[in-house]
């Protein structure tokens, strides 16, 4: 049934067609899982535990050595969970918001799974995306690697960068393409027979070989001429969960894999107002009230890529009186999860006071350094509704 994409993103998750799903417990071996996902041709399977639910996904498996050793807690995703009544946006703000391919659904006693490749599949009855350009929501510049790189090198970039997809180019032109998958299914290896599901690995010290002798010589690429639901269609058909695009001489535009396709839903998702509380303005001054509140917003907003800020405060004194005119002193902090700024100003006129305030907060955070990147943390999640302590 063709729907719009907004009546997609309102669908509840239960009107999608269920997939196959693994569940394990989070004291499983990876081994176990590993088994089962090669056996299934699954990227993603589900781990619960009493109220722990979480993912753990083939690019999980890239650091480890020991498979038969390792427990899936000690590399899983704890995410929480949606419901059959969790709408199809709030369950993309879920795997979006985490960086994982998937969530646990949780139905009564059952536990199930919503992927991406769930919601992808819903994406194909969204016609509107036959007119929207693949250009306008493909991920560029592309990190590409060069054929004659080691598989080694390629699998340190996945776990550095948590790719699950390198296209591979030899003088400029795409060649192929490198997945997590195929890494961890080639050098993640059994060291006997085992049971369906059970695949005993055997420790991986060294990842030979190049790029060329592994790589997909035949990867799904689009021209950058096509559209959203050519990706969506192309994608479905082949198997694939990557498409490149590249023009008519094979050089690479862009990557568009499952989550550039989610983002099209997420960018439905309301954007929550960052939380301005200013004490000290008589509750009649309301129009300046949200004058201030919204030059606050645009100084953080301008900052954001550089700073995170949850919430500002700011608090206003009267200084002195001259007629009718008043001296006021306004502080203001704005605060974030690591860092925090606190900026003062005096002037007279309470809203020229304000001006030179958000002048300098915007100065200030401006001048201070973004905070070093690292790599993603296990176990820092965005909150869940659902996931109790």
């Amino acid at each position: 049934m063709t729907k719009t994409l907004e009546e997609l993103a309102l669908t509840e998750i239960s009107s999608l067609p269920e997939g196959s799903t693994s569940v394990f417990a989070p004291g499983d071996t990876v081994s176990k899982v590993l088994g089962v996902l090669k056996d299934t041709g699954r990227t993603e399977a589900v781990a619960a535990e009493g109220d722990r639910y979480g993912i753990v996904a083939v690019r999980d498996l890239l650091g480890v050595d020991q498979p038969e050793r390792t427990k899936i807690e000690n590399i899983w995703n704890q995410v929480g969970y949606v419901t059959s009544s969790t709408s199809v946006l709030e369950a993309t703000d879920l795997i979006l918001g985490n960086g994982v391919s998937a969530v646990p659904l949780v139905d009564g006693k059952d536990v199930h799974m919503v992927s991406q490749q769930d919601i992808l599949d819903a994406l194909a009855d969204v016609e509107e995306l036959k007119n929207t350009s693949a250009k306008t929501i493909m991920t560029t510049p592309v990190l590409t690697m060069d054929a004659e790189s080691p598989i080694s090198q390629i699998r340190r970039t996945m776990m550095d960068k948590n790719y699950s997809f390198i296209p591979v180019t030899k003088e400029g032109k795409l060649v192929g393409m490198i997945t997590a998958e195929e890494i961890v299914h080639t050098f993640v290896t059994t060291s006997s027979k085992t049971t369906r599901g059970d695949r005993s690995g055997q420790k991986v010290t060294r990842f030979p070989g190049k790029a060329n002798g592994m790589m997909n010589r035949q990867p799904f690429t689009i021209l950058t001429t096509a559209s959203v639901m050519d990706v969506i269609k192309g994608l479905i058909s082949s198997g694939e969960k990557a498409c490149v695009v590249v023009d008519e001489g094979s050089n690479v535009h862009g990557i568009i894999t499952e989550m550039e396709l989610l983002k099209l839903i997420h960018a439905l998702m309301p954007t929550a107002e960052l939380p301005v509380y200013i004490v000290g303005i008589e509750d009649e001054n309301f129009f300046e009230r949200s004058v201030v509140e919204d030059k606050i917003r645009r100084v953080v907003k301008r900052s954001s890529r550089m700073h995170t800020i949850t919430e500002v405060s700011v608090r206003i004194k009267k200084q002195q009186t001259s007629g009718e005119r008043i001296r006021y002193k306004i502080t203001a902090r704005a605060m974030g999860p690591k860092d925090s700024y606190n900026v003062e100003n005096e002037d007279w006129g309470l809203m020229e006071t304000f001006d030179g305030l958000t002048d300098q907060l915007s100065k200030t955070m401006r001048r201070a350094k973004a905070p070093h990147q690292k790599g993603r943390r296990r176990g820092r999640r965005r909150p869940n509704p659902n996931l109790k302590p």
